[in-house]
């Protein structure tokens, strides 16, 4: 088995690729690999973009079995979660390529290749939902209003994310959302909090951040989970994940014993408190970060990106 992988696209645009003889691997890697290729789901050729995959991280992966060669085209929005390993192995691995580092045709028909759907919002969302399930799902609809200030809009319906774990994070109509969850010098990279694929995830973290009944760092992390479920792309939602966990709302729930009428009762009290906020060199130097190396989700809560500040 030999396999082919170009990875190209998001904020840098560097090419970066590698071929893999499987023979050419020691036994374990040889195992592994062909353990994450039967995983991956890949069994006929594919190409599928989203409606802005042009500014997305793109993958190419060609698997030849004995001259039978299928292909996998796909930006990051698209990647099943099923192939995700397999594209982190071989990233992993890829290193910087000139343009013509080519890939072995398909010798089947990629299924939906060929003209886009005139509709590509509606294409965009049959995507999401084949894969909601790996990120939760959203129940309901935003629909709010905006208030005379401006800057605040308040919810006019229901609306509420569940998590993968089924935690259910609601956002009650009547609640007022700002953004403000959200560092703002961050807005440049996501075009608004309430803009496009982030909205559902802004209105909810907004709620969170506002409620405060549940541990920061957990809230943070739902952001995460309901920016990827929304269709964030994995590079632009990790970047963000960072960005509100370092930079974003923070607090401690304590409890204390107050007497009413006598009797003792026990009452939360949140302690609040907020980093300092980042600089345009910081902005810039997380986003260059993300950009440029591979980072799991769950190392960005003791993350620190070399070089922010001043």
């Amino acid at each position: 088995m030999q396999i082919t992988f170009l990875q190209s696209g998001g904020f840098a645009g560097a090419l970066r690729g590698v071929r893999i003889d499987s023979l050419a691997l020691p036994e374990r890697q040889r195992a592994e690999l062909e353990r994450l290729v039967a995983g991956s789901g890949v069994h006929a050729s594919c190409e599928r973009f989203s409606e802005s995959g042009r500014d997305r991280r793109q993958y190419d992966l060609a698997i030849d079995r004995a001259g039978r060669v299928i292909r996998l085209s796909c930006d990051e929005t698209c990647l099943p979660e099923a192939t995700r390993p397999l594209v982190e192995f071989l990233a992993a691995r890829a290193t910087p390529q000139t343009p013509d580092f080519q890939l072995p045709e398909a010798t089947d028909t990629p299924p939906g290749s060929g003209p886009a759907p005139e509709n590509a919002a509606t294409f965009l969302g049959e995507v999401r939902d084949a894969f909601a399930s790996d990120w939760g799902r959203f129940e309901g609809e935003v629909v709010a209003r905006w208030e005379n200030d401006g800057r605040q809009m308040t919810l006019v319906e229901p609306f509420a994310y569940v998590d993968p774990r089924l935690a259910r994070w609601p956002a009650a109509a009547g609640s007022s959302i700002d953004g403000a969850s959200i560092p703002r010098a961050f807005w440049t990279v996501i075009g608004g909090p309430f803009a496009g694929e982030f909205r559902n995830a802004s209105v909810v973290h907004d709620v969170a951040c506002d409620v405060r009944d549940r541990p920061w760092r957990a809230v943070h992390r739902m952001f995460y989970e309901a920016c990827r479920c929304g269709g964030v792309g994995g590079i632009k939602a990790k970047t963000m994940y960072y960005a509100v966990f370092h930079f974003g709302p923070r607090w401690h729930i304590e409890e204390r014993t107050i007497f009413v009428a006598g009797k003792p009762h026990v009452e939360p009290v949140i302690r609040a408190e907020m980093p300092a906020p980042p600089t345009e060199a910081d902005v810039a130097a997380i986003v260059n970060y993300f950009a440029t190396h591979e980072v799991a989700a769950e190392d960005i809560p003791i993350l620190e990106i070399p070089d922010t500040g001043d």
